[in-house]
C-alpha cells in the first residue's frame, strides 16, 4: 500500500526557515547553582542588571562574556578560565543579577545568532511585562527643546 506523503509548499519551507534561529528562552531564579548547571548543559544564561545585559557561556574551558546595553550595536567582552575562581564569581552573577535567562539554542548555532535571538525576545518579554528598563532621562532637557505654538 503507497501512503500518501504531506505535501511540503514553500510556505511550509518558508515557516521552518523563519524559525531556524529561534532560541527558547525562560526566567531562570537567581540561583548560582541553577547558573552554573544551565551554562554546564551548553546553555547560555543573560544577566539583566539595569539597561545592560551579559550573556554567559561556556566555551573551550572558558566562560565567554559579552556585555552592552540593550539593544546597542556595539559592547565589550571577556573570556575567563573556568577554573574554581571564576566559577565562584560567575555563581554570584545570579545574587547581582535584576533577571536571569535561561537561553537554549538550536544545535549548531552561531553564538553571536543566539544572542541576537535571544536579546529580541528579553526585549519584548520585559516590554510587554512593563519591565523594560529606561535610559536615564534629563528632566531638563525640556528647557532647551523649541517651544510650541
Amino acid at each position: 500500500m503507497d501512503e500518501k506523503r504531506p505535501v511540503r509548499n514553500s510556505k511550509d519551507r518558508t515557516e521552518r526557515n523563519n524559525h531556524a534561529n529561534d532560541v527558547r528562552l525562560r526566567l531562570l531564579d537567581a540561583d548560582g547553582d541553577r547558573l552554573l548547571r544551565a551554562l554546564n548543559n551548553a546553555k547560555m544564561v543573560g544577566v539583566l542588571s539595569g539597561v545592560e545585559v551579559m550573556y554567559v557561556f561556556l566555551f573551550r574551558g572558558q566562560y565567554l562574556c559579552f556585555i552592552h546595553k540593550l539593544d546597542a550595536e556595539e559592547g565589550r567582552h571577556r573570556a575567563f578560565p573556568a577554573d574554581e575562581r571564576n566559577t565562584a564569581m560567575i555563581k554570584n552573577l545570579a545574587s547581582a543579577a535584576d533577571k536571569l535567562f535561561e537561553i537554549t539554542p538550536k544545535p549548531d548555532m552561531d553564538p553571536m545568532g543566539v544572542m541576537v535571538a535571544a536579546e529580541r525576545g528579553i526585549i519584548s518579554y520585559l516590554d510587554a511585562t512593563g519591565q523594560l528598563p529606561a535610559e536615564d532621562v534629563d528632566f531638563m532637557d525640556w528647557q532647551d527643546a523649541p517651544a510650541e505654538e
